[in-house]
């Protein structure tokens, strides 16, 4: 486990937007080849690692895109006014109060410029502005100290994409960092390459890096119309509940009780064969873990299961997804690669 966080920490802190995922797609595929994988990168940018065994063709699919904003308009001060990385409307839910003080990249054409979402606060606040019923898109902005004219020059227009700036740290089990989703399922998958041996695996296995995830699955979508496979897993970032306010009969996982199977989410039920053969992996290997359902919560998986392709999905358990201090439990990460790795080894039976 002592070699997991530096790999998790240099994974999570690239800059891989939706849709501008190059730098974390340019760092993984050479892990892949020199772990003995035969790589292909696909027209819209997902990454394909070949890297052989015995038996049916498995997935193991992790994406490489992390939530983004994008400048919608530029201020004639200079300010960046933000769209969601997603749908997106006039308001947005009081519950996003967090995005306000935080740090982020923006990343121009000219390079990436320092910024700091901002609000009207304190004294200016108390003056003229009554106390907020709602959040709108119009309440926050990203200053980045420069002119309208400066920021142009450096080639910032709308479209131009806006990322959490967040170093990803360790306290005591537990790392907290930006971009956990996707970028610790990356890592779980490349470490199962790297720890089974091809002559030991029971499967031909693929790894996959996919492409924009977060705005409706569209790598793993073009990656299913191949119908190559014959079974998928997806790994993924799961829902803690384990927090003040929230019940348990909602979100029952929590950090440091293992890694999770999810049964199925808001876009599918998963096969439930393939889910039943990696519990009963997990049952062989001793390896404690979770069961869960998510209702809020759609991954690669659907996009598989539409072409006819059985899928699973297993996760390890994380607080405060969707934001620059989501916080997982490197137990949990390290049985999870143990989990896929036991599987991969042992097949479905």
């Amino acid at each position: 486990m002592s070699d997991l966080f530096p790999f998790i920490k240099e994974l999570t802190e690239l800059t891989g937007p939706v849709g501008q995922e190059a730098t974390v797609l340019d760092y993984i595929e050479p892990l892949w080849q020199a772990a003995g994988a035969r790589t292909e990168r696909t027209r819209i940018g997902n990454i394909l690692a070949y890297a052989g065994g015995n038996g049916p063709r498995l997935l193991l699919a992790a994406h490489a895109d992390e939530l983004c904003y994008l400048v919608r308009a530029i201020d004639a001060n200079g300010f960046l006014w933000l769209a969601n990385g997603q749908t997106w409307e006039r308001k947005t839910s009081l519950r996003n109060w967090f995005t306000i003080g935080q740090n982020v990249r923006v990343l121009a054409r000219s390079g990436e410029l320092p910024g700091v979402i901002a609000a009207a606060t304190g004294h200016a606040a108390a003056l003229v502005l009554p106390e907020p019923a709602e959040l709108t898109w119009n309440d926050f902005w990203v200053d980045t100290g420069l002119s309208r004219d400066e920021l142009i020059t450096r080639g910032v227009t709308p479209g131009t994409r806006i990322v959490w700036d967040a170093t990803t740290v360790q306290r005591g089990p537990h790392i907290v960092g930006k971009a956990l989703d996707d970028r610790v399922p990356l890592a779980v998958i490349t470490e199962v390459l790297r720890r089974v041996p091809v002559h030991e695996r029971a499967f031909d296995l693929t790894l996959a890096c996919t492409v924009q995830e977060e705005v409706g699955v569209i790598g793993a979508s073009a990656l299913a119309a191949r119908n190559q496979f014959d079974a998928a897993i997806v790994v993924e970032i799961g829902l803690a509940g384990d927090i003040p306010g929230v019940d348990e009969r909602a979100l029952p996982l929590r950090l440091g009780a293992g890694p999770a199977l999810v049964h199925k989410d808001a876009l599918v039920h998963y096969d439930y064969a393939l889910t039943r053969a990696l519990e009963q992996a997990a049952a062989r290997a001793h390896i404690p873990f979770q069961h869960a359902v998510f209702g809020s919560f759609g991954s690669d998986g659907a996009p598989f299961m539409k072409a006819d392709i059985p899928a699973a999905m297993v996760v390890f358990p994380a607080r405060y997804t969707h934001t620059p201090f989501e916080t997982g439990h490197l137990g949990d990460i390290e049985a999870l690669i143990e989990w896929l790795a036991a599987f991969v080894r042992g097949g479905a039976s």
